[in-house]
């Protein structure tokens, strides 16, 4: 907590220093700029959100396991407000999710745990590819703001290579899955040790291990499932910048899908070092406020970006636990109307190679 405290503060100073000379009125001038179309700032979120829960889907009915794609996006948006929101969120989040899935589709917690690890392995191949995709499009302006602050064009390269630091751990995190019984040996490591409580606890999980390893080869054999699913999870960090550029454009700055990729991948970084601060607290919003006015955004309309960008996470965080606790409610107690007709999406049959979201509409229709 004292090493959480100490970050914080520390990305409090920085974010003060990138906001200083700010004009509060033109600030909340451009907050309130979109008037009423402000709701527009919450679509992204669904968006990226549905890749994400089909990316999952996918990977679930590799383990034999069926979970509507709805009530996997249900899941998903509930557990991405205990991940904003709890220090080391993304670990209470896939414990959630694991809890949620056995409770509500059966999936039993150790096929969850497994879920967990895929979904990590093939969402860090994803933010690779995204990073170099954005340093790529943000070329230009990268380089130029590099020169213009830092002396020198090697920002950019420096984001290029910053692709290479999830593309490794993806790569060391896959080499479980290719059915060499990673878990079976770390458990029979673990049984080395001399120390009597944890050789009798670890000695109960031999059957389990085997069980986790041929759930993951399953995985790992289903490559164009997992290829799929690489793509699902890209298609979730693309909608990270139509974010972006959308709610920027909302505030007075320009609709720009490659500035946006180029700052979202730059922050994207900040956001996974501070991974353990609830939501990359004051770390993110420095890294977008420096990274917007270093790219040629006015100061006042950074400052308004940070604003609407938190006011649209805490409308989604108020939302995901209203629908965490509607999902945590015992099993038979009846839904909201709101929430049955949610789980009334389906996939349009469970062997398409693309899923097709079909929405039902306030009629059946």
């Amino acid at each position: 907590m004292a090493l959480l405290g100490l970050v914080v503060a520390a990305a409090g100073v920085v974010l003060l220093r990138a906001l200083a000379g700010v004009d509060l009125s033109a600030t909340l001038r451009a907050v309130a700029r979109p008037g009423p179309w402000a709701v527009i700032a919450l679509a992204p979120f669904v968006v990226s959100t549905a890749f994400d829960a089909a990316g999952m889907v996918l990977l679930v009915r590799v383990l034999g396991r069926t979970v509507p794609f709805a009530r996997m996006l249900a899941i998903r948006i509930a557990t991405e407000a205990l991940h904003l929101t709890a220090p080391a969120g993304f670990l209470v989040a896939d414990s959630a999710t694991a809890v949620l899935l056995q409770s509500r589709s059966g999936v039993p917690l150790p096929e969850g745990a497994v879920l967990a690890v895929a979904r990590k392995w093939l969402v860090m191949r994803a933010h690779g590819i995204y990073i170099a995709l954005g340093a790529l499009a943000g070329w230009g302006a990268l380089s130029t703001m590099s020169r213009s602050h830092l002396g020198g064009p090697w920002l950019a390269w420096a984001v290029a290579g910053g692709a290479l630091v999830p593309l490794a751990l993806s790569a060391g995190v896959g080499a479980g899955f290719r059915g060499g019984g990673a878990v079976a040996r770390a458990q029979s490591m673990l049984g080395r040790i001399p120390w009597t409580a944890l050789r009798r606890a670890v000695g109960g999980w031999r059957a389990g291990a085997a069980e986790v390893d041929g759930h993951m080869a399953s995985v790992g054999a289903a490559r164009a499932v997992t290829r799929t699913a690489t793509l699902a999870f890209l298609g979730c960090w693309l909608g990270e910048s139509l974010d972006t550029a959308i709610v920027l454009r909302l505030v007075g700055g320009p609709f720009d899908f490659a500035l946006a990729m180029g700052a979202e991948v730059g922050v994207s970084l900040l956001r996974s070092v501070g991974n353990f601060a609830p939501a990359g607290l004051g770390l993110q919003d420095a890294g977008y406020a420096t990274m917007l006015s270093g790219l040629g955004i006015p100061i006042d309309t950074a400052a308004a970006f940070v604003i609407l960008k938190r006011a649209k996470e805490m409308a989604w965080i108020a939302f995901g636990y209203a629908l965490f606790a509607a999902l945590r409610s015992p099993a038979g107690v009846a839904l909201p109307a709101w929430a049955r007709r949610v789980a009334a999406i389906r996939f349009r049959g469970a062997r398409d190679p693309v899923p097709v979201l079909l929405l039902e509409g306030p009629n059946g229709g």
